[in-house]
C-alpha cells in the first residue's frame, strides 16, 4: 500500500519557504547522496508524528486514518467491493530508509509496521466452494509488513515559469508477516460467518495475492494527489536546500 504520511514527511524537508513549519529543520541537496539519505532519513523520524496531525500549513488534513476511494478486487470467483475505507496505521510505522538521489532523478522508500483497512463490503462469489454473498463491514489487519517504494521524479514549470518538483512511475511491493481478515454479517448466520472468515486466513496468503493489488493501486493513487500538491506549492528551489 503507497504511504502518504511519509511521502509527506520528505516532500518538504529541504524546504525553506516562508511558511515552512519551525518543528521541520532542512536538508541540503549539495550532500552526497548517501549523507543526504541519511539527513533525510533522520529527519523523517523525527517529525513523523507531526504530520499525522495534517500539514495546515499546505491546507492538508490529518492523514491517519487516510481515506480511500471505493475498490474493486477479485480472487477466483470471490468479488468484493470496499466503500468508505480508510487506512489506519501510518503514523506509527518504522521508517527505515528515505532515499533521494537527485542526480538520477529517483527516490525510495522502505517502512515496517502495521497497517489496518477498515469500512463497508459488498461481497459475491465463493470461497473455497462456500458461497459468499452479502454486505458488512470488512477489517484487513496487516501485520509486520515490509514496504519497498520507489519512484522517479522530474521538474516540471508552472504558469510563471517557476521549477517545481513532481512524482511519477511509483512502484511498491510488499510482504506481510500476517494478514488477518475479519467479514461480519456474511451469510449464513454467526457460525457459517465464522467458518468463512477463517477459511480466509487460513489461506491468507494466496488471498492477499489476488486481492492486494487493487489496493495497493487505490493508495498509490492517493499519493501522486497529496505529494504533488505539496510538490506544486513548494519551488524546487526552495524544496532543497543549498
Amino acid at each position: 500500500m503507497k504511504l502518504v504520511l511519509f511521502f509527506c514527511v520528505i516532500c518538504i524537508i529541504g524546504s525553506r519557504a516562508a511558511n515552512l513549519p519551525s518543528y521541520i529543520t532542512p536538508c541540503s541537496r549539495s550532500l552526497p547522496t548517501n549523507e543526504l539519505t541519511d539527513c533525510v532519513t533522520a529527519e523523517a523520524r523525527r517529525i513523523q508524528s507531526e504530520f499525522g496531525k495534517g500539514i495546515p500549513e499546505f491546507d492538508l488534513e490529518p492523514i491517519d486514518p487516510l481515506p480511500l476511494n471505493d475498490i474493486k478486487a477479485n480472487a477466483g470467483t470471490f468479488i468484493i467491493t470496499s466503500k468508505n475505507l480508510v487506512l489506519k496505521g501510518l503514523k506509527k510505522m518504522e521508517i527505515r530508509e528515505v532515499k533521494f538521489n537527485l542526480e538520477k532523478n529517483t527516490g525510495s522508500m522502505k517502512l515496517f509496521g502495521n497497517m489496518t483497512f477498515v469500512g463497508d463490503y459488498e461481497t459475491d462469489g465463493a470461497i473455497v466452494l462456500i458461497p459468499v454473498k452479502g454486505n458488512g463491514k470488512i477489517s484487513v489487519k496487516c501485520l509486520d509488513t515490509n514496504v519497498v517504494i520507489k519512484y522517479k521524479l522530474r521538474k516540471v514549470k508552472d504558469a510563471n515559469g517557476v521549477e517545481h518538483l513532481e512524482t511519477y512511475d511509483t512502484k511498491q511491493t510488499e510482504q506481510y508477516g500476517r494478514v488477518i481478515f475479519h467479514l461480519t454479517n456474511l451469510p449464513g448466520g454467526e457460525t457459517i460467518g465464522k467458518t468463512i472468515n477463517q477459511v480466509m486466513n487460513d489461506n491468507w496468503k494466496d488471498l492477499i495475492k489476488q486481492l492486494g493489488p487493487p489496493y495497493t493501486q487505490a493508495v498509490a493513487s492517493k499519493v501522486h494527489e497529496v505529494i504533488n500538491k505539496l510538490y506544486s506549492n513548494v519551488p524546487f528551489d526552495q524544496l532543497f536546500a543549498p
